[in-house]
């Protein structure tokens, strides 16, 4: 029954729809392309530590992140691959601020806060304005500083 529902439903989604996306897809690959194509100075297909810092500064702070491989160079599939693991994790912590956000204010008491450890433990050093509350800048901070420890105690 519930690949029947499935099938249904993709059967369902117009070709209109379906167009709409892959021109999004094929805008979105032309702009990494012209993005990469601009970093990359010497135009050998790959990125370099070098390269990065010159063009593309916030690509060059997390560049041992995205070299999976540790060659000193990034391909397009690394950056790629690094790419959706981040997005995919902020879709992850979006959805679990989301569903700690039982009042649906935009903020998360002290209360609502246990549902995140990590941001219940920490929750007076993130409340930079102390008014009880935490809001999606404070919590950004928090976790910018927290990146910002790690790379130094590295």
């Amino acid at each position: 029954m519930k690949r029947i529902v499935c099938l249904l439903l993709a059967i369902s989604i117009s070709p209109a729809v379906l167009a709409a996306n892959k021109h999004k897809t094929d805008k979105v690959d032309v702009q990494f392309e012209q993005l990469f194509n601009n970093v990359d100075g010497d135009q050998n297909g790959t990125i370099s530590k070098a390269e990065a810092e010159l063009k593309a500064p916030a690509m060059a702070e997390s560049f041992e992140l995205i070299d999976a491989d540790r060659n000193g160079q990034l391909t397009r599939q690394e950056i790629k691959t690094f790419t959706a693991i981040m997005l995919k994790s902020r879709e992850e912590f979006t959805k679990q601020l989301d569903n700690a956000d039982k009042s649906k204010n935009g903020q998360l008491s002290l209360a609502e806060s246990k549902a995140i450890p990590k941001l219940h433990d920490n929750f007076e050093a993130i409340d930079t304005n102390h008014d009880g509350q935490l809001v999606i800048k404070e919590i950004s901070d928090f976790l910018r500083a927290q990146l910002e420890t790690q790379k130094v105690t590295k």
